[in-house]
């Protein structure tokens, strides 16, 4: 609707100087004044296709009265929305005022009106009707709108259910495959769980063989040699017996292992009440291949210590951490109270066999291994573990 359109504004009234009167008042607005003398002309004007914004209605006409048209105004569904506003110049009644409104007028006024009033009520209702008309307009566009939205949406659905149901064969052909895929995990894990266990017997054979050998032998040196090899692979295949129990066959539980690892320790040197040991250890999940390393590391430095920390001493600790560090590294220490490791001796070069080792299996994992004599003797390890998850 265009903003500078005038409105049509009818005014009622029987009196041909009254109407002139208001035409005057209205004058410099933006309306248009369709002027009846009647309710018959007031009804005939109504016919017309023109929307008027405002009736003035006066309420004492000859013939139809002010109340008897804005009855028969309401009753017509185009007209029945159009403000009124009765006139009177014979002072306002509670009755009538009471009628008017029942009828559905905005208002009810007793001539004289000030201008001022009669002014501001038009531009008010002008300005409500073109804000209506613009309401209208837009709701007309968003029909229109909407509707082509809809064309456009019914074309698009048909395009969608084309492509639905060409994925719905895709996702079909994809669950077989996955089907199958899974079907060949499952047994491929199986058969992993089951060289796992294989491994653990066949471990568990050579350690056997070992025992046996170990009785045929007198000297004391060779047959601790024998048994440290014998712990060695009892280690490896506690690790490998842990990996067939759990659930993910990737990832070992490495304080679970520690607990078991020092338990079978305990079991075979037969350690005195007051040797103590203590485990603190993360929830960290190592890869195969690093828990194998850090067993034999924990193994050989354990035994170390059993062996050589206590001697002429009546008790003692054995400590064992694995710490997570917060650049995905993780710090596994090995430490006692005992009489200490000897000043003068590199523990990077030795003629033991078992540091020998320890040193050797922190190289493979790329890990950083130091030694710290204060207090007793502490191995602390550094090391990454790539794959790995910290719980």
């Amino acid at each position: 609707m265009d903003p500078n359109h005038k409105v049509d504004i009818l005014v009622v009234d029987d009196n041909p100087e009254n109407l002139r009167i208001l035409e005057h008042i209205f004058a410099n607005l933006e309306v248009r004044i369709v002027k009846a003398q009647s309710g018959v002309e007031a009804l005939k004007a109504l016919l017309e296709p023109e929307d008027f914004a405002l009736i003035f209605m006066d309420v004492r006409m000859p013939g139809l009265d002010g109340f008897e048209v804005a009855s028969l105004i309401r009753q017509r569904e185009k007209c029945a929305h159009i403000p009124i506003i009765f006139l009177t110049a014979y002072g306002g009644s509670e009755t009538g005022m009471f009628k008017g409104y029942s009828l559905g007028a905005v208002d009810f006024l007793v001539k004289p009106i000030a201008p001022e009033i009669l002014r501001s009520k038009v531009s008010v209702f002008v300005e409500l009707y073109k804000k209506n008309k613009m309401l209208a307009y837009q709701e007309e566009m968003l029909r229109q709108s909407r509707d082509q939205l809809e064309l456009r949406v019914k074309e698009r659905t048909r395009e969608l259910h084309r492509v639905n149901e060409e994925l719905v064969k895709e996702i079909a052909e994809r669950t077989r495959a996955e089907t199958a895929l899974k079907v060949s995990l499952r047994e491929k894990e199986i058969l992993l769980r089951e060289i796992h266990h294989r491994v653990k017997n066949n471990l568990q054979v050579v350690s056997s063989i070992l025992s046996l050998q170990g009785n045929y032998i007198t000297d004391r040196k060779s047959y601790e040699i024998f048994e440290d090899s014998q712990f060695r692979i009892r280690s490896i295949a506690l690790i490998h017996e842990l990996l067939y129990q759990n659930e993910d066959l990737a990832r070992m539980n490495f304080r679970q292992y520690l607990n078991n690892l020092v338990s079978n320790l305990l079991r075979t040197y037969r350690i005195d009440s007051r040797i103590s040991f203590e485990i603190d250890a993360d929830q960290v999940y190592l890869s195969l291949d690093s828990a194998i390393h850090c067993g034999l590391i924990v193994t050989e430095l354990v035994t170390n210590s059993l062996k050589y920390g206590f001697k002429e001493q009546d008790f003692g600790k054995v400590s064992i951490q694995m710490k997570a560090l917060e650049n995905e590294s993780y710090v596994m220490t090995v430490a006692d109270d005992g009489v200490g490791f000897p000043q003068d001796v590199d523990f990077k070069k030795t003629d033991s066999l078992g540091l020998q080792l320890v040193n050797a299996l922190a190289e493979q994992i790329d890990g950083t291994l130091t030694l710290d004599r204060e207090g007793g003797t502490k191995f602390r390890l550094e090391f990454r573990d790539k794959g790995q998850t910290v719980e």
